[in-house]
C-alpha cells in the first residue's frame, strides 16, 4: 500500500437526521374523552344558555330601531332640464367673446346643487322641519334633539362616482316609505332653492342688460342726431354763400371731390333739395344700433319659466328599499346562539379545570 492511500482516513457512515416527536400518551386521549364526557352530561345547561342568550339576542333584533336606505343616482341634467335658463344666460351674454355652452351652463347649475345639497346647514335645516325628526323628537331636551339631528344627518351622503361626473345619494330613515319621500322631498327642495336663486340673479342681470343696452342706444341716437345737424349746418353756410354767389347750378368744373369748403358749387337748388332730404328722413343709424335694437327686444320679451328649471337629472330614482340596512335579525339570532355556546362551554371548561388542579395540588 503506498503513502498516498495511506493518507486517507476511513469515510464514517451519515446516520439519518432525528427530530424529536410528541407522541400523545394514552392518558392525554383519557383525560380529553373523560372533558368531552363531561361536557355532554352538562349538556342540558350549555343548551339551556344557548337558548337564553339566542332569547336575549332576539329580543334586541326585534326591538331595535329599524334603519332602510333610499338611493337615487344623480348626474347633469340634460338641455331640455335647462332650455329656458340657458336661453336667459345666452341673451346676457349678447355677442361677448366668451359665451357659454348648454354643457358649461348646466355643469354649473349641477355643481352648485351638489355643494348645496351636500352641505350640513341645508341638511340639518331640511331634516330638521321635517316631521318624521319632530316624531323622533317629541319629548327630548336641546341637547337630546341636537344629538338626534346629529345623527340623522351624519347618516346621509353624497358619493361621486370614479371616473363620472354623477353621484350617489343615500338618505336613511326607520321606515322603508320614510326614507324614499324624505330623498325625494330633500332633492326637489333642494333643486327649487337652486333654481329660485339662479332665476333671481339671471333676472337681475336681465333687468340690468337692458338698462345698459338702452342707454347705448340712447348714444348712438345722440351721436346720429349731432351728427344730421352738423349736415345741416353746413349746408345752411353752404346755401348763403351759394345765393351770394348767385350759383343756382352746379359749377363743379371738373372738381372730383366735394367737401364743406366747396360744398356751395354744388348751387342754390341742389343744396336746397339736400336740405330738405336730410331734415324729413330719419336719422341714419349704425348696424352696431340696430344689433343692440335686436338684443332689446329679445330680452323685453324674453318669457322666464321657473317651473322648467332642473338642476340635476335621475339615472336612478328614489325607490322604497326593499332591504333594511339593520338590524339583521338572522345573524343577530345566530351570533347570540354562538355567544351562549362560548360561554357556557368556557365556564364549564374553567370549572373541570380548576377542580383537576385542586385535586392534583
Amino acid at each position: 500500500m503506498s503513502d498516498k492511500d495511506q493518507s486517507i482516513p476511513p469515510q464514517q457512515p451519515v446516520l439519518p437526521a432525528y427530530y424529536p416527536m410528541y407522541l400523545a400518551s394514552k392518558n392525554d386521549e383519557i383525560e380529553l374523552f373523560a372533558l368531552l364526557v363531561k361536557l355532554w352530561q352538562k349538556k342540558f345547561w350549555i343548551v339551556s344558555c344557548m337558548i337564553v342568550a339566542t332569547l336575549i339576542a332576539g329580543i334586541y333584533a326585534f326591538t331595535a330601531k329599524e334603519q332602510w336606505t333610499a338611493t337615487a343616482v344623480i348626474d347633469v341634467p340634460g338641455y331640455d332640464s335647462i332650455s329656458n335658463y340657458y336661453e336667459g344666460v345666452h341673451l346676457v351674454e349678447g355677442n361677448s367673446e366668451r359665451i357659454s355652452s348648454p354643457d358649461n351652463v348646466a355643469e354649473k347649475l349641477f355643481r352648485q346643487f351638489i355643494n348645496q345639497a351636500s352641505s350640513y346647514n341645508e341638511l340639518s335645516k331640511f331634516v330638521g322641519q321635517s316631521e318624521y325628526f319632530k316624531r323622533f323628537a317629541s319629548g327630548k331636551n336641546t341637547d337630546e334633539m341636537a344629538n338626534l339631528l346629529n345623527e340623522l344627518v351624519d347618516n346621509i351622503s353624497f358619493t361621486k362616482e370614479k371616473d363620472s361626473t354623477s353621484y350617489i345619494v343615500k338618505f336613511p330613515a326607520s321606515e322603508a316609505n320614510s326614507a324614499q319621500k324624505l330623498l325625494e322631498n330633500y332633492m326637489r327642495t333642494v333643486n327649487g332653492n337652486v333654481g329660485e336663486l339662479q332665476y333671481n340673479q339671471l333676472t337681475l342681470q336681465i333687468k340690468n342688460k337692458i338698462i345698459s343696452i338702452k342707454n347705448q342706444m340712447d348714444t348712438l341716437k345722440v351721436i346720429a342726431e349731432e351728427k344730421r345737424q352738423a349736415e345741416t349746418k353746413n349746408i345752411k353756410m353752404a346755401l348763403v354763400i351759394a345765393e351770394k354767389s348767385n350759383i343756382k347750378r352746379p359749377e363743379l368744373n371738373g372738381l372730383t371731390r366735394i367737401d364743406n369748403s366747396n360744398l356751395f358749387l354744388l348751387g342754390n337748388d341742389a343744396l336746397k333739395a339736400m336740405l330738405d332730404n336730410i331734415e324729413k328722413q330719419p336719422l341714419v343709424l349704425t348696424d352696431g344700433y340696430y344689433d343692440l335694437q335686436r338684443q332689446y327686444i329679445n330680452l323685453e320679451s324674453f318669457n322666464i319659466n321657473r317651473d322648467k328649471a332642473q338642476a340635476f337629472a335621475y339615472l336612478k330614482s328614489p325607490a322604497v328599499p326593499l332591504v333594511k340596512d339593520k338590524p339583521k335579525k338572522l345573524l343577530i339570532l345566530l351570533s347570540g346562539m354562538i355567544i351562549g355556546l362560548f360561554i357556557s362551554i368556557g365556564y364549564f371548561l374553567g370549572k373541570i379545570l380548576i377542580v383537576n388542579y385542586n385535586n392534583k395540588s
